[in-house]
């Protein structure tokens, strides 16, 4: 199990160098998103019911649409984290692989979330407070406002998050249908929920800083966000433990060259210090005018070799002698005998 700073590590490490591509990527869905909201403001701008019902009707259905794209921005995050190749046509991935189980699967979690958010919405459109209202009615409204908005998010989360491995399955197993994809998504979060609210909620002092910035941190934070989700995921498919693994026994077998260079010049030479030939003196080569010549000289190395050997099998024989004459009682050995 991997802990939560090794896989932001993962994730800063498979996004270096590719910030441009990613930051690309989530401002091109969040202008998608920006786009949609604005045609649906323009095509039903009334304050009427039935205005504002086609308005949120017509916003759900390009938000699915866009939703697929969202999906595909995922798969690019995932050929990222495996070191595949790579681009912003990935965005349209499962435009061209089953769009229609992307957009079931969105279909589910956007009314999961129109649940969640329906008190808040009812409240905050209902209770508007009108012109003369005082500051008392308009801080009672806003902060009962804030709260269903802020239940109504976490009620999300926990109805959502074991859900979001769903596009990443789909994205593994095109063959799945969405149900099944939910199914192992359900299966595949059982357990794991805890570590994956904390690590999202270990995002959270990311975006406060982010204000001292004007948001504009907000370009790196929502790409590093979702680049440790799909470490997470690759976590919970093994694939973490499968390259933890081999990053070990790459450390493990991994020779140092400069190290290898220093052993390999410590390895003894054989000509420089073989037993036999490290206390010989280079011989200069002679020339000699006969073969007989030659001869002579062989014998007369020889014979000194000999005599040499002699004379110290002479001296080796001579050196017990002495000792045995050292040996012998002294006369005044008697004396100090008798003293003792």
């Amino acid at each position: 199990m991997t802990s939560r700073r090794e896989l932001k590590n993962y994730a800063k490490q498979a996004m270096s160098g590719k910030y441009g591509i990613l930051i690309l990527a989530f401002v091109a869905v969040q202008a998608l998103a920006l786009i949609s909201s604005m045609i649906s403001s323009a095509l039903f701008p009334g304050e009427e019911t039935i205005d504002i019902v086609l308005s949120y009707a017509f916003t759900f259905i390009l938000t699915l649409l866009i939703n697929v794209v969202a999906a595909g921005m995922n798969y690019m995050y995932l050929n990222i984290a495996r070191g595949k190749a790579y681009s912003l046509n990935d965005l349209f991935y499962f435009y061209r692989h089953h769009p229609d189980r992307v957009i079931v699967a969105g279909f589910f979690m956007a009314v999961l979330n129109l649940l969640t958010m329906l008190p808040y919405t009812i409240y905050s459109n209902a209770n508007l407070p009108g012109e003369d209202a005082s500051v008392e009615v308009l801080i009672t409204w806003l902060y009962t406002g804030v709260v269903l908005m802020i239940v109504g998010m976490i009620v999300y989360q926990i109805l959502v998050i074991p859900l979001e491995m769903t596009y990443y399955i789909l994205a593994d197993k095109p063959e799945l249908k969405t149900s099944e994809a939910m199914k192992e998504s359900l299966e595949m979060m059982h357990g794991n929920f805890g570590r994956y609210l904390m690590l999202k909620i270990s995002f959270i002092p990311l975006m406060f800083l982010s204000v001292f910035t004007f948001y504009i941190a907000l370009l790196w934070i929502f790409p590093y966000m979702a680049m440790t989700e799909v470490m997470f995921y690759r976590d919970l498919t093994g694939e973490l433990k499968v390259q933890k693994e081999e990053e070990e026994r790459v450390a493990r077998d991994y020779v140092n060259p400069m190290f290898d260079s220093y052993s390999q010049s410590e390895q003894p030479q054989e000509d420089e210090t073989h037993p036999q030939q490290f206390w010989r003196v280079p011989e200069e080569s002679v020339s000699y005018e006969n073969e007989d010549e030659q001869n002579i000289t062989d014998s007369t190395e020889i014979q000194n070799v000999q005599t040499d050997m002699d004379d110290k099998k002479e001296q080796n024989d001579s050196s017990p002698k002495e000792e045995e004459e050292d040996n012998e009682p002294k006369p005044w050995d008697e004396y100090f005998d008798s003293l003792k």
